[in-house]
């Protein structure tokens, strides 16, 4: 299954959506890909682009918020824009002033 057809079942198959779905898998790919010093997002972390993506795509409108409580819902988004649960995930590789990105083939 495609990439973006796995975000769109996650959430509920949302309509008329795909251009901010894909702009959200295009924003976390580039979050993974800076942390691993890549050209793309290896096969072992497609879930992780998937379950950034969602986070990505259910703060829009309420980008750096810091609190907010309503009807006894309360969100508090931590100072990134992704939570470390998730960036956790990610097996950083040490980058220097000199390093190349790495060439991923698969």
């Amino acid at each position: 299954m495609e990439l973006l057809q796995k975000l769109k079942s996650q959430l509920g198959n949302p309509t008329n959506e795909d251009d901010v779905l894909e702009y959200c898998l295009e924003r976390a790919g580039d979050i993974i890909c800076d942390i691993r010093n890549s050209d793309k997002v290896e096969k072992k972390y497609l879930t992780t682009q998937i379950a950034i993506a969602i986070e990505i795509y259910n703060k829009r409108g309420a980008e750096g918020q810091t609190s907010h409580t309503e009807n006894g819902i309360s969100r508090v988004y931590a100072s990134g824009d992704i939570s470390h649960h998730l960036i956790r995930k990610i097996t950083p590789v040490a980058k220097t002033p000199s390093s190349k990105v790495r060439v991923i083939e698969e």
